[in-house]
């Protein structure tokens, strides 16, 4: 493969860019856009509106546009574009999704909302990207904090904060999606939405589905998905109820071994209200699946056990949330608030079979415009759960706009991430141990789970600017950051050999640990948007970033051996990524456009037959690039439109892995699978 950009690529890049920009008719002139459609608001970075350029926190935005027109057919994609965003698609059901610096195959230091409702799922840590309630038909936005976000939204704050938004109905409204393309990659998706005086009714609904890269009759994703949302506009605010079911099948990846869940279902009701000074909601959600572990029990040959059939599961979490907002004197504001989040893991496969847990927090947010161009913000908040000490998360950040439409951002914070049951609970029954193995069953009810963990913590500086420039028709943005990680938990496998030969079961060990291992991050990232004209739009971001171990590992610990030592470079991260977009959209005719994403080479250690009691190796993956594009036609029908088009993922087919993997003798993959090409051809319209 090669590991450079042809420049066939880079010609079609300018050749886009110029036929574009000299074709575009005189209606489409840039002037005939309203400046303040390009001033980018956004919610997320402190609970309220405010300009992007004055956010705390280094933030970015995918606009609706962007969703209607790009290559991309579900959220993982989008998020690739984000500088400093690591997205690894490790089965077309599980994408691993972090920021900055350490992220591993779980994918758990990422906080995921919708519409401010917690998405992470308390027994492995990470949200179900690829079966959410919401299809991209339905969302108005995307908000990205990129770094710590604890000091307003607590634990799994640790890395990144994705806040997705959803469209609001402003009307009647009816829209269909229709999409299919290459192993079997199907999208069906329909949208409702009416208004009867100040009553809102929206309901969606769909069913979406995915073969495996590497085995095209293996069905790795299946999800059907229905959601409705009622809302009332009076005098006293704004109440809404929103429901949501999705029944999911896939392949996802754990530390141990491929997880398949099968006939798995989520769902969640959630009540909001929300006046000028005060919101608050409730929600209940839950996870009930049946999960089969593949992992063979197989070591030089011989196996050594059986695992259980299957294991049931059944999680949920009741969120209560309320917040104050007030401004005691002109130029402050004040936010604050609090919640409550009770979780539960039942299963009679696992040892406990019944967990509770508690989460409760509370925090202040205080901006002060201290000059005409220079604004404080100061905030703080304190977490209490029931298995980690009292955590303490401040973020103190300053910006100045130096000059017109130029800024400068400091900014300091601390933040955590909570272990979720799988790290401290999970003590799997039904293990069968072969004549002579006969401690498996003991071996597991004493592994995985850990109860002695502390959080996983970050202390984050970082410097930002933010300039515009041809009347806000270029955005640019820098971004400098300096991290220390603190207290990761990683599974240690100790695995002692007898003499024989063979994993003497009395002696070895398997269990998540903070493993002392300290990490310093120093990197950085720019990024330029630029609308050339009304129709025609491109973007550009490299990040770099260099972590390198400040502690030698464990002791008991033979795997993180292998990826260095003290003063080493952290090897499975890549040191760069690159992305860029060309795209033209009119808002009648041909829709067009091009994304470029590239990374450096990285390594990981993996066990090295892919079982679990096999001694690990470091196993490189090399750099990579690839290509997506997308060629649609649009027609407007009055308030409406019709659009078809073609949608390719990887269009030269290169095939790459976003994470170093080893083949077992069966075939599956222990790590990234080797990703090829998509062809996806859709319809869509609206009226």
């Amino acid at each position: 493969m090669s590991k450079a950009i042809p420049t066939g690529v880079v010609f079609g890049f300018i050749c886009l860019l110029l036929a574009a920009g000299s074709g575009a008719d005189e209606v489409d002139d840039f002037a005939d856009l309203d400046l303040e459609e390009l001033l980018d608001v956004v919610v997320t970075a402190s609970k309220h509106e405010q300009d992007i350029a004055e956010s705390p926190s280094a933030i970015s935005v995918i606009t609706r546009e962007q969703i209607d027109n790009s290559s991309c057919t579900d959220i993982i994609c989008l998020l690739r574009g984000i500088p400093e965003m690591d997205v690894m698609n490790i089965t077309p059901m599980y994408p691993s999704v972090g920021a900055r610096a350490l992220t591993d195959n779980l994918g758990n230091k990422v906080l995921a909302l919708i519409d401010g409702r917690e998405i992470n799922n308390e027994v492995l840590g990470f949200p179900f990207w690829q079966a959410t309630s919401v299809h991209l038909a339905d969302i108005e936005r995307i908000e990205v904090i990129r770094g710590p976000g604890s000091a307003l939204y607590g634990a799994n704050a640790h890395s990144a904060v994705v806040s997705i938004i959803t469209r609001k109905s402003t009307d009647h409204t009816a829209e269909i999606f229709l999409g299919a393309g290459e192993l079997a990659q199907s999208s069906l998706h329909a949208r409702l939405g009416r208004r009867f005086g100040k009553w809102r009714l929206q309901l969606s609904g769909g069913y979406g589905s995915n073969n495996s890269w590497r085995t095209r009759d293996l069905h790795e994703r299946k999800v059907a998905r229905a959601r409705a949302v009622v809302a009332h506009e009076g005098d006293f605010g704004v109440s809404a109820l929103q429901l949501g079911l999705v029944a999911l099948e896939g392949i996802y990846s754990t530390v141990l071994a491929p997880l398949w869940l099968r006939d798995g279902l989520t769902g969640y009701v959630m009540a909001s209200h929300a006046t000028g000074m005060i919101q608050a909601q409730m929600s209940f959600s839950f996870a009930d699946s049946d999960i089969h572990l593949d992992m063979p029990l197989i070591y030089n040959g011989t196996e050594i056990g059986k695992t259980p059939d299957s294991m049931l599961a059944f999680n949920s979490a009741l969120d209560t949330e309320v917040q104050f907002t007030y401004s005691f004197f002109e130029g402050n504001l004040l936010i604050a608030g609090c919640n409550h989040r009770w979780i539960t893991l039942i299963s009679e496969d696992n040892q406990p079979e019944e967990t509770h847990q508690h989460r409760v927090g509370v925090f202040l947010h205080d901006e002060q415009r201290l000059a005409e161009r220079l604004v404080l913000t100061v905030g703080a908040r304190l977490d209490y759960n029931s298995l980690t000490p009292l955590t303490f998360s401040p973020r103190v950040a300053g910006v100045w706009q130096f000059v017109d439409d130029q800024f400068l951002r400091l900014a300091f914070g601390i933040a955590f991430r909570k272990p979720n049951f799988f790290n401290t609970h999970m003590h799997l029954k039904g293990f069968r141990g072969n004549p002579g193995f006969e401690e498996l069953e003991e071996f597991f009810l004493n592994s995985i789970g850990n109860q002695d963990l502390d959080n996983e913590s970050i202390t984050s500086f970082e410097t930002g600017y933010r300039g515009r420039f041809l009347d806000n028709r270029l955005n640019t943005e820098l971004v400098l950051f300096y991290n220390m990680y603190r207290d990761g938990i990683r599974n240690v496998v100790n695995m002692r050999i007898s003499e024989f030969g063979l994993p003497d079961l009395a002696q070895s060990s398997m269990k998540f640990q903070n493993s002392g291992r300290e990490v310093d991050s120093v990197g950085g990232s720019a990024s330029a948007t630029y609308r050339i004209r009304k129709l025609l739009y491109l973007h550009a971001n490299y990040t770099y970033r260099f972590s390198r171990y400040m502690s030698n590992p464990a002791a008991d610990d033979p795997s993180a051996a292998l990826e260095g030592g003290k003063g080493d470079r952290v090897p499975f991260e890549p040191a760069h990524m690159f992305n860029a977009a060309v795209h033209y959209l009119a808002k009648s005719g041909l829709r067009v456009g091009v994304d470029l994403h590239a990374r450096s080479a990285t390594e990981l250690a993996n066990p090295e037959n892919g079982g679990v009691f096999d001694p690990y190796v470091l196993v490189p993956n090399p750099a990579y690039w690839y290509v997506s594009g997308f060629l649609a036609w649009r027609e407007q029908l009055g308030s409406g439109f019709v659009e078809m088009g073609v949608k390719a993922y990887n269009t030269f087919h290169i095939g790459f892995r976003d994470m170093a993997a080893v083949t077992r003798s069966d075939g599956m993959v222990n790590g990234g699978e080797l990703i090829g090409r998509r062809i996806f051809l859709y319809l869509r319209g609206a009226i």
